[in-house]
Parts: C-alpha cells; sequence; structure tokens
C-alpha cells in the first residue's frame, strides 16, 4: 500500500531517479575533466567554465518560455549569499584536485549532508531524532577513516574538500530557506549567474591561452557541467528530493573509477571502507528525513 501511494503521489518518479543518475556520471565526468586540466590551467578558469556554459544553457532553454521572470527573485540577498557559497565550495574542490586522488577528495566532501544536518538544527530550528544524530557520527567517523589522523592522509590537502562540504551544505542550508518561494529553475539559475559574473571578475587574474586540447577540454567541462545541472533541475521537478537523496552517492563509484582509469589513484582498502561509512552517514540523513514527511 505504501509503494502505491508513492506512485501515484509521483508518478513520473522514476524518470526523475534517471535524470538523477544521468546527473552523476555528468559530475564525475566534470570532476575528472577538472582535474586533468587543473595540471595546466589555473583553477578560476576552470571554475569560470563550470558556471558560464550551465547559464548560457540555462538562458537558451528558459529564457524564452520565461522572459524576465527567470531574472526575479523575492530574496537577492539571500541569492547571492548562495552562489557565493557554492562557487566558494568549487574553486576548493577543484584546488583539491590539484593536490589529492579524485575518490579521495570527492569521499571527504560527501560529509555535506550531516553538515546540513547540524546546520539546520542550529540556525533553521530543524528537530532531529535520534537517528540524523547517528547519521552526524557516522559520516564524522567516515571522514576520520579516510584522512586517518596520524597516518599520512591529515593534510593541508584535506581541509579544501572539507571547505566544500561547509560551503555546499550552508548553500543547502539557505536553499532550504527560500526554495517554498522560489523555483527550482530560478535558483539554480541565480547560483549560475553569481558564479559566473564573480569568475568573469578573476578570470583577468587568471587567464592562461589554452591550447587546442585545452579548448576541447574546456568545452567538454562545460556541457557536461550543463548535462548535470540541467538534469539536477528536471530529477527534482519530477520526484522528490527525500526520494532522490541517496542516489547522489553513485557518483563516488563513478569517480573512483574514472580517477583508476585515467589517473591510477585507485583508493586503498582504508580509503574504501572510509567511504562506505561516509555514504552510510548520509544515507541515514535521508532516511531520517523521509520518516519525518507527512504521509
Amino acid at each position: 500500500m505504501k509503494t502505491s501511494k508513492t506512485v501515484t503521489a509521483h508518478p513520473y518518479a522514476g524518470r526523475g531517479i534517471l535524470m538523477a543518475l544521468l546527473a552523476t556520471v555528468a559530475y564525475a565526468v566534470v570532476d575528472a575533466l577538472s582535474k586533468y586540466q587543473a595540471r595546466n590551467y589555473p583553477v578560476g578558469m576552470i571554475v569560470w567554465v563550470r558556471y558560464a556554459v550551465p547559464l548560457l544553457v540555462l538562458l537558451g532553454i528558459y529564457l524564452p518560455r520565461r522572459g524576465r521572470s527567470l531574472f526575479r527573485t523575492a530574496y537577492p540577498g539571500v541569492q547571492l549569499a548562495r552562489g557565493i557559497l557554492l562557487t566558494a565550495g568549487t574553486v576548493f574542490i577543484v584546488f583539491a584536485y590539484r593536490l589529492m586522488p579524485l575518490a579521495e577528495a570527492q569521499a571527504i566532501s560527501f560529509i555535506h549532508p550531516v553538515l546540513l544536518t547540524v546546520l539546520a538544527v542550529i540556525f533553521l530550528g530543524e528537530k532531529v531524532g535520534a537517528v540524523g544524530w547517528c547519521a552526524v557520527l557516522v559520516g564524522f567517523s567516515g571522514v576520520l577513516i579516510i584522512v586517518r589522523p596520524g597516518g599520512g592522509m591529515l593534510t593541508a590537502a584535506a581541509i579544501l574538500p572539507l571547505g566544500l562540504a561547509l560551503s555546499f551544505s550552508s548553500y543547502q542550508m539557505l536553499t532550504r530557506l527560500i526554495a517554498p518561494k522560489e523555483s527550482s529553475v530560478n535558483l539554480l539559475f541565480c547560483a549560475m549567474l553569481v558564479g559566473t559574473v564573480s569568475m568573469t571578475l578573476a578570470l583577468p587574474l587568471q587567464w592562461k591561452p589554452p591550447t587546442l586540447e585545452g579548448f576541447l577540454f574546456f568545452v567538454a567541462i562545460g556541457l557536461s557541467s550543463g548535462v548535470g545541472h540541467f538534469s539536477t533541475i528536471k530529477a527534482l521537478e519530477l520526484a522528490p528530493a527525500s526520494l532522490l537523496a541517496p542516489f547522489a552517492y553513485i557518483q563516488l563509484v563513478w569517480v573512483t573509477v574514472l580517477g583508476s582509469l585515467f589517473f591510477g589513484d585507485f583508493p586503498k582498502p582504508i580509503t574504501i571502507l572510509g567511504m562506505a561509512v561516509v555514504v552510510a552517514g548520509g544515507l541515514l540523513v535521508a532516511a531520517s528525513r523521509r520518516s519525518s514527511e507527512p504521509r
């Protein structure tokens, strides 16, 4: 009966899950290409492409339909803060790709659902039950397993994906604050606009003329980023966020595969264990949210 009720309430949930899975593949490709480009090009150029191309995609698809309403928001200050936080997080993670393996950096950053739980309690006054606090402890334990204090992985580089996790969880908290009164398209458009403008201002200081190969890789980064963001929008239009949340962790599988194939960075067994624990913490967060939703 519960399954039938869910299907009736969200008849396109299956399509939403497929779009969410497509987004995980696209984001993993973006991360792998960003790591590759970070060896030869400034971080600012890479981050700019990751925002400018999706912005153009959104304008091309939604501006003819929505017109000026695409630019309207009732919360300009919050939207600006969201964009700055998301952009800062992207800068953190691209720098991290320069200094550490792809899978490890992604795994540490995936503690963001756990951090969001803590921030939501502190700043939004949300109530968290026993399962939610267990998720906080489990996720934090997973990060400790990965970075292994005293074991060689706790370096300055490990702070960078944690910076992404904190920035992204803060971004999500602000998104949750205004999401009931803003459309998903406007939320994403504002974030992409702030990211593009801020990185465009920094671009003259970060510019390096790309080779033909570099240019093609930048195009691939931008297109993959656009596919990822567009797929995320469509997924959220078709299915509830609480249903889609667990599928985001499949991205860790893709980045592990791509990291081992193209960079020879296959995680050690202890790191894989830590990744599994981080994922378990995130799944507990998703489970606690779903159990608290009205039926």
